[in-house]
């Protein structure tokens, strides 16, 4: 029997479960990628056309299959192979085109579906999935994924412009404020100094930390039983603060030790105590992400250029809210020691701050729909919708669900590494495998039928 899934979202997160799906299934399946731009492998971070966004990770890194780590390499060297002279971190923007590949490579002709809609709810019946699109009519399925991406709308950012979408300023000498240290926000400047911009940037952050530069370095082999699991937030710092001194003491590089944490840190995200977890997002986030996603060098000299320059500042502050005077945006920023927020003026304003930042009730599209319905709820931290281990969504009750899962940044919630590619390829793997499992004794049944 033919087993139908739906995957909502075509972005690099739809696209790789799907290919895994594909490539880990028996051939008897055929699946359905609802993505409102009928577009495939792009989102956010793929759909960029500007050659100076760069992997922040290595090529190497960049299968879409867990067990050919070199696949993405092998096509990489076939179809650009000038992008290879120039280093390991390539352009962001091939990645839809690689991704649209392995899809042709896996797919059986006839089985895969792009449906140019927008998925806004689903609902588990007893063999199978009620997908409803965005035009009312409804998609039966015997499995479903969630795989849109997370993000969240806070009050103000009407006069924010996304730095994604939004053009840039056509006045070449005009203020730019953005908000937000980050790796999007060092897109955002490269794409200003390639448009030729010569006004002055000034970036602004709670901690005013730029990502730290990649290097060669050898990941340090760790195993779970070296990592305090379940220990307080306070006294893992302690111990990862040890391990590096010891080791640079050595001769080694802290890089050495981030990249040998990689592989556990979802495990160790998940036996972190809430209160710990809590305190993390408020203290140690962004400590730990200008050192766990840095920059590429090409990228980093760029930046260091501009600051040296002065045309680009960074200012730590906490962003509060914008407004607008006349033809000019005022930034309400409160800076440490300040009684009061100060306005920082500027023609156009960036919001750079990225995905993880607390959600509510309120949530936009097919994420608020699944937790209004009963059929997700909110993690305890709010960052995301709850999964369980085997990234099946958890309903109002508590309950996992047999039939719908989620990949990629919609899980972010619930093991923190889930927004890069080795972390989703993974996660793909895993539901692949879920649903081949589950598929046998589904068959017993026929495909949910709409009432």
């Amino acid at each position: 029997m033919t087993h139908h899934i739906v995957i909502a979202g075509g972005g690099a997160s739809g696209a790789i479960m799907a290919a895994n799906l594909f490539r880990l299934g028996d051939g008897a399946l055929r699946v359905t990628l609802v993505e409102a731009s009928g577009e495939i492998g792009k989102g956010l971070a793929y759909s960029t056309t500007n050659p100076s966004h760069l992997f922040n990770v290595r090529s190497g890194q960049l299968s879409a299959f867990s067990g050919t780590p070199d696949h993405f390499d092998r096509w990489l060297a076939i179809h650009h192979p000038e992008l290879t002279r120039n280093g390991p971190f390539v352009p962001r923007g091939i990645y839809s085109e690689y991704l649209e590949a392995a899809l042709r490579e896996t797919a059986p002709v006839g089985k895969l579906r792009i449906l140019p809609q927008a998925c806004v709810g689903m609902r588990e019946l007893e063999h199978g999935v009620e997908v409803t699109l965005a035009d009312g009519s409804s998609l039966p399925a015997h499995f479903a994924i969630v795989a849109t991406g997370f993000g969240t709308k806070q009050e103000g950012e009407g006069l924010l412009s996304n730095p994604w979408t939004d053009p840039l300023p056509e006045d070449r000498d005009a203020r730019v404020l953005i908000i937000g240290t980050g790796l999007t926000m060092v897109d955002t400047v490269l794409s200003l100094l390639d448009n030729g911009h010569r006004g002055r940037i000034v970036s602004v952050s709670r901690r005013g930390l730029l990502p730290q530069r990649h290097a060669l370095h050898r990941p340090l082999q760790l195993s779970t039983a070296d990592i305090p699991l379940g220990a307080s937030l306070h006294y893992l710092c302690r111990w990862l603060t040890d391990l590096v001194r010891t080791h640079v003491a050595s001769g080694g590089d802290w890089r050495d030790v981030m990249d040998g944490m990689r592989p556990h840190i979802q495990t160790v995200w998940k036996n972190l105590p809430t209160e710990s977890r809590q305190r993390f997002l408020r203290h140690a986030a962004s400590f730990w992400d200008v050192h766990r996603h840095r920059m590429p060098p090409a990228q980093a000299e760029r930046i260091d250029a501009v600051l040296e320059s002065g045309q680009l500042e960074i200012v730590k502050g906490r962003f509060l809210s914008a407004e607008q005077r006349g033809d000019r945006l005022f930034a309400n920023v409160m800076r440490p020691g300040w009684d009061e927020p100060g306005p920082f003026k500027a023609d156009v304003i960036y919001d750079c701050r990225g995905v993880r930042r607390r959600a509510d009730q309120d949530l936009p599209g097919l994420a608020g729909a699944l937790v209004e319905s009963g059929a997700a709820r909110l993690e305890k931290l709010g960052l995301g919708l709850e999964f369980d281990r085997n990234c099946a969504l958890v309903n109002m009750h508590g309950e996992p669900s047999a039939r719908i899962f989620g990949i990629g940044p919609v899980t972010l919630g619930t093991f923190w590494e889930s927004i890069a590619v080795p972390d989703i390829r993974e996660q793909a793997r895993q539901i692949a495998d879920r649903i081949a499992s589950g598929g046998r004794s589904a068959a017993r049944g026929s495909i949910a039928r709409l009432p």
